[in-house]
């Protein structure tokens, strides 16, 4: 727990630093960035080995809050790193994402469309975390609402994968002998709207 609070105190001073350094620039297609975004997530469908849906009652659902920082490489291309926390409903599954963030941009612009793709792992800290591999792809806007103030929406797609998310026995009798037992995959897909902040 201490290493996420002092992960989460270096990436706030790493954002003010990155929001000071660029306060003059009036396009904010270059140098160090950061980015707060939420997301939600409508669930496509959920499948593995030993569980699939959709099915009567299912909730599909998922939310999410990720925190980013990256580096113009130019006006049309960036790259950077991100780490938050996001919550599948059927599964129920919790998971701290750590990925590699790349995002093209249409124009060296104020507001420009871009395109983007995350990849990258779960983290596992507890037994009320699952870990797993996850990507996601998507369209994006950029746009200032103020001289200093920009937002940011996007529409895309979530891909999960829990190597372990569930074990279980094969053996149906009240004592299944424990040498029957074995790890279930979930996949999960989704569609993702999101909206946060860019500094």
């Amino acid at each position: 727990m201490k290493n996420i609070v002092a992960l989460l105190i270096i990436l706030c001073l790493f954002l003010g630093i990155s929001s000071t350094l660029q306060a003059q620039d009036e396009k904010r297609n270059k140098d160090f960035y950061g980015t707060v975004e939420a997301g939600y997530f409508w669930g496509l469908s959920t499948n593995g080995d030993y569980i699939s849906y959709p099915s009567e009652g299912w909730n599909p659902y998922g939310k999410s809050l990720r925190f980013g920082f990256g580096y113009f490489i130019n006006p049309y291309f960036s790259t950077g790193i991100g780490f938050g926390a996001d919550r599948y409903e059927n599964s129920g599954s919790n998971t701290f994402p750590l990925f590699i963030d790349i995002r093209g941009y249409l124009k060296d612009s104020k507001n420009t469309p871009y395109i983007f793709f995350d990849a990258g792992n779960s983290l596992k800290f507890s037994e009320a975390q699952e870990k797993g591999f996850l990507l996601d792809a998507g369209l994006g806007y950029k746009f200032f609402v103020s001289e200093r103030f920009c937002l940011l929406g996007s529409l895309g797609y979530n891909y999960k994968h829990f190597p372990e998310w569930y074990w279980y026995s094969e053996d149906t009798s009240p004592t299944p002998d424990p040498g029957t037992y074995k790890w279930a995959y979930l996949n999960r897909h989704s569609l993702t709207f999101n909206l946060g902040i860019l500094f």
